[in-house]
């Protein structure tokens, strides 16, 4: 132990309160000698006391007199002025580190923990003032003090599962109250004495939040079974729960069931995990042999589970048996979405077109594969507890229809390229396994989970099953709402949705109308969709769906993941009911959380709205005559009256192959009029192959920059490759002598080289490549206009490669950062993801090469070329930020593709600024291409500022529907427990829990109207929320 004597120091300091007179700041130590005492009186001014947080650097100054002070052998001393920021705070400093503080003292830490592992010196005299058998003290009470066996056994008459330890003469020693004669009577008070009493079986173990040990258990006998109960309703009456109903010799506390039931719903543990947690806390060294008790507490917390979801959904109140349960009652509804007769107004119906939206239910459908399970149990040993009545299907319809599923037969015909979830939906990719993955439904714009929307798969996501899951979901809401689906494949599955709905079983089957549904891609998966699918299933083009992006989903399967590593080794039923109650606590979270959530988004949707309300007034004002015309065409389209989408940029221009074969054209009719030609090659032929041989040599250039040539065989491919180039070359030669032999003649002798090491290097003398005084020449007017031609072709063929390397790019990075793992995979993504750019980059090359011919064939004029010049920082998807800049250059070093999703989300659609590659127009064609492209960006601009001005009434409404939910709720808990008077033994119990769950709910409807009526001055709102009035008489009456 240290010896080292520290002063003692005594710094007294008066109330600090607004006075206009000065403290007085009493500073006291005693000398080292402890001998005198030193005392210094200084005034101050006081800081006032936080939450003000007002102290500024005046009044710092006021403490200038503690500078002076120096107190023997106390660590007490006063920061200098120049340490203060002028707003009055303190500068943060290296030192003010913790650590830096700790270390010089982490031996003399050590110190003390040592010393508690001994009596500490203390005297051995036990609080009732005996000093014999003083040998034993209690590690989970507050004060750890040397008690005799009396005592102990007096302090714990009420704590029976405490460890005590014992001291043996040398160190202590670990025992139970058991051994020290401690008895646990049932049916009685503590301290009551039972005339007849039984002893429960011999070994009596009960495991609590962590330690397990044996306990004497006596059971009452001597009152009325039917006033005293059972056994095991003995105890659960001193809140023990029982491993068995029948003889019980095991059971586990309700402060251990309550704290890993709250502890595995946040943080994910396992009840293996835990279980180990507990034994290692008895007996880390695994001395002493434990008794077993991990698979009662499996099956109890399993059981705990089923009774806290039976509990708050009202069972043994509002359902009197568990038969009067119907499929989906125990899952709580969202309280912001549309209810009938809960929190909508009853004419809803009646709304005009213009705000009906607001009455919109907003669904997302997405499979989890992560939450598979392995072939382990069966359905007829382990059915589930609770399946069917909260969040996934009864199985009992539900599997027949899953075995009588055949394969999918719809096809993928997506524009974008390949769908993997229609592809894969007859794969079975997970052998050993019986459930290969789950369908979710959940609220599309708050995230909370769908009644009976949860199914399994047993092979890939076919549309039947993700039918069932759907139908089920909604046929427990009011078939008359509108409904908006997000499904990342929903431009196919909508398809033939409704052709399909019948063959669902009757007792989940939707019977809805087409005209009440619309589908959608979510935000972030719409990018991996071809372009007719952004325009047409975009979220944010699509009327009255304000800004929900539809992955709402995604987020909640990131909570969800980490249970699958568990959920897969256990049976059908159990990991049902786990992932059941995880649901419910994430749907839980979800609606406590509502009033920061919407806050949040209400703010965002005032601010956006107001700057997108000018953005757009501004270009109407630009383009006012052609408003009127744009503004038709638009309604039209999302009123259904025209099919033509008013998005969809016309296609103006020719590709290379259209200006190939209109060449071709003209070429065959003049050779059915009888002109003669000067070659069996054509005039287009000849221009095509210097094109070609141009980009062989393009191609050959950048193999020769990027790989190494070192080895005999790549040295060969290498000779090879430039031998064909310099063939081909001396093709080209012999036609300019037929066709353009001006060309020929203007060209230096170094042109002329044939030095075919470097044939990747020797100009074809193409007209783009002459002198601007050759091309004026009368003879090579055709031919300067015959190669502009197929440069604008080659142009827009380039860019149409950019753009399918951008989606492929696109979807590469996605299924690289969530599907591929071990290094097998992750190399074969990367050889696919390095082969894409490369073939970006050809064709970006190739763009800039045309583009700068073109400029030379139309005299140096670049404002006549039709499109801006390709840099590397337009080379991005419609959304993507970006990547050029050091910032984002940052976020996606390393493939961190993470951070490179969430750049992607901070400018999506509603704020974005879009490449120009995704806003094509031509004008060297003619006006009309410009104004096109001006009438889609107007359009955009109409749809972000329709978009967030939906989002504040839908906002406003949603918080509106939440406080009547609310209250609609609460009044149900009451009404349940109002009906009659209970006089069952449990009534009280009943009703208190009743008027608790109102009272919860009246206390979140308060407090979120109170925030959201703080807000207020955020921006102009509307007065929904904030006109419904919840009396606090009454709700304190009815609590």
């Amino acid at each position: 132990m240290s010896s080292r004597k520290r002063a003692r120091l005594n710094v007294s300091i008066p109330e600090l309160t607004f006075l206009t007179n000065d403290n007085i700041l009493r500073v006291s130590s005693v000398s080292a000698d402890g001998r005198r005492t030193n005392e210094r009186h200084i005034p101050f001014k006081p800081i006032p006391p936080s939450p003000t947080k007002t102290s500024t650097k005046a009044q710092v100054e006021n403490f200038a007199g503690l500078q002076e002070c120096s107190i023997t052998n106390g660590d007490f001393t006063m920061a200098d002025d120049d340490e203060y920021l002028e707003n009055g705070r303190r500068r943060w400093e290296a030192a003010d580190n913790p650590l830096d503080d700790f270390k010089p003292r982490a031996f003399e830490y050590l110190e003390e923990l040592l010393c508690v592992e001994g009596r500490g010196g203390v005297d051995t005299l036990c609080l009732c003032g005996s000093r014999d058998g003083v040998a034993y003290r209690c590690q989970d009470c507050s004060e750890a003090r040397m008690s005799c066996k009396t005592c102990v056994l007096g302090q714990h008459g009420c704590r029976l599962f405490h460890f005590i330890e014992k001291w043996n003469g040398s160190f202590f020693k670990r025992t139970t109250l058991k051994s020290l004669g401690l008895k646990l009577q049932l049916g009685h008070p503590n301290g009551h004495i039972c005339v007849m009493p039984r002893q429960a079986r011999s070994g009596f173990v009960v495991v609590d939040i962590d330690s397990l040990q044996e306990v004497d258990v006596y059971f009452c006998m001597c009152q009325p079974q039917e006033v005293v109960g059972d056994h095991w309703q003995q105890l659960m009456r001193y809140e023990l729960f029982p491993a068995t109903s029948t003889q019980p010799h095991t059971a586990f506390t309700f402060r251990l069931l309550r704290f890993f039931h709250t502890l595995t719903l946040q943080g994910k543990i396992n009840i293996y995990d835990y279980y180990i947690l507990i034994e290692n806390r008895m007996d880390g060294a695994k001395i002493a042999p434990q008794k077993d008790r991990y698979e009662a507490f499996r099956r109890v917390v399993r059981e705990w589970r089923y009774l806290k979801m039976l509990k708050r959904g009202g069972a043994g109140i509002k359902f009197h048996s568990l038969v009067d349960i119907q499929r989906g009652e125990l899952a709580p509804r969202c309280p912001a979405c549309p209810i009938p007769g809960v929190n909508l107004p009853d004419d809803w119906q009646l709304a005009p077109a213009s705000k009906s939206f607001i009455y919109r239910k907003f669904i997302s459908v997405d499979v989890c594969f992560r939450l598979k399970r392995r072939k382990i149990s069966s359905e007829q040993s382990d059915p589930g507890l609770a399946t069917g009545l909260a969040y996934f299907v009864p199985q009992d319809q539900y599997q027949p229809f899953q075995k009588a599923v055949g394969d999918q037969k719809e096809t993928d015909r997506c524009t974008g390229g390949r769908l993997a979830a229609i592809e894969q939906a007859n794969v079975k990719f997970n052998k050993g396994y019986a459930t290969t993955g789950v369908v979710l439904c959940l609220c599309a714009r708050h995230e909370v989970v769908e009644p009976n929307g949860a199914v399994d798969l047993d092979k890939g996501e076919k549309y039947a099953l993700t039918d069932y899951a759907i139908s089920a979901s909604q046929s427990l809401s009011d078939k008359s709402l509108f409904r908006v689906l997000s499904y990342n494949i929903a431009c196919q599955y909508r398809k033939n949705f409704f052709n399909r709905l019948p063959n669902l079983p009757e007792a989940i089957r939707i019977d809805t109308d087409k005209k009440l549904w619309t589908f959608a891609v979510p935000k972030l998966h719409i990018r991996g969709h071809g372009l007719d699918c952004q325009q047409n299933f975009s979220l944010h083009l699509l009327r009255g769906v304000g800004q929900s992006d539809g992955e709402g989903s995604e987020r909640h399967w990131g909570n969800e993941g980490p249970i699958a590593t568990s959920t897969q080794e256990m049976g059908p039923g159990h990991r049902r009911d786990t992932i059941d109650d995880h649901f419910l606590s994430w749907t839980h979270r979800k609606r406590v959380g509502l009033g920061h959530f919407l806050l949040i988004r209400r703010k965002a949707a005032v601010k956006q709205e107001r700057i997108h309300a000018q953005e757009f007034l501004k270009l109407s004002k630009s383009q006012a005559p052609s408003v009127e015309e744009w503004t038709k065409m638009v309604d039209n389209w999302e009123n259904g009256v025209s099919e033509e989408n008013p998005y969809i940029l016309p296609d103006i221009g020719s590709t290379k192959e259209e200006v190939r074969l209109r060449f071709a054209e003209e070429e065959a009719e003049q050779a059915h009029l009888g002109v003669l030609a000067l070659h069996e090659v054509s005039p287009s032929a000849f221009m095509q192959l210097g094109l070609e041989l141009e980009e062989a040599q393009r191609v050959l250039a950048l193999d020769v920059a990027s790989e190494n040539w070192n080895t005999a065989k790549q040295k060969t491919e290498l000779i090879t490759r430039r031998a064909q180039i310099q063939r081909s070359i001396g093709r080209l030669r012999t036609l300019q002598h037929i066709y353009t032999p001006l060309a020929l003649s203007s060209a230096t002798s170094t042109h002329e080289t044939t030095d075919v090491v470097k044939s990747e290097s020797i100009p074809l003398m193409l007209p783009s490549s002459l002198d601007p005084k050759v091309l004026s020449q009368p003879e090579m007017t055709s031919w300067v206009d015959m190669e502009l031609q197929f440069r604008r072709g080659q142009m827009r063929s380039s860019i149409h490669e950019v753009h399918v390397c951008l989606s492929i790019r696109s979807r590469l990075h996605r299924k690289h950062a969530f599907d591929t793992c071990g290094q097998k995979e992750s190399k074969k993504a990367r050889e696919k993801m390095a082969k894409n750019d490369g073939l970006l980059e050809e064709a970006a090359l190739k763009f800039r090469a045309a583009w700068s011919a073109t400029k030379v064939l139309l005299g140096g004029r670049e404002d006549l070329v039709g499109y801006p010049y390709l840099k590397d920082s337009d080379i991005r998807m419609i959304e993507e930020p970006d990547m050029t800049t050091t910032g984002n250059k940052r976020r996606v070093k390393g493939s961190q593709f993470r951070e490179y999703e969430t750049a992607l989300l901070v400018e999506g659609e509603s704020r974005k600024t879009t490449s120009w590659l995704w806003n094509l127009f031509d004008s060297s064609e003619d006006s009309k291409a410009i104004q096109e492209a001006t009438r889609v960006e107007w359009m955009k601009a109409r749809a972000r500022d329709l978009r967030w001005k939906e989002e504040l009434e839908l906002i406003n409404e949603e918080m509106r529907r939440t406080l009547l939910t609310l209250e609609y709720e609460a009044q149900e808990w009451v009404s349940w427990v109002a009906k009659e008077n209970d006089s069952r033994p449990e009534g009280e119990g009943v009703t208190a829990y009743a008027l608790r769950q109102a009272a919860i709910r009246r206390g979140l409807a308060r407090k979120f109207q109170v925030l959201w009526n703080e807000d207020r001055d955020s921006g102009d709102l509307l007065d929904g929320p904030c006109q419904t009035s919840f009396s606090d008489d009454k709700s304190d009456d009815e609590e």
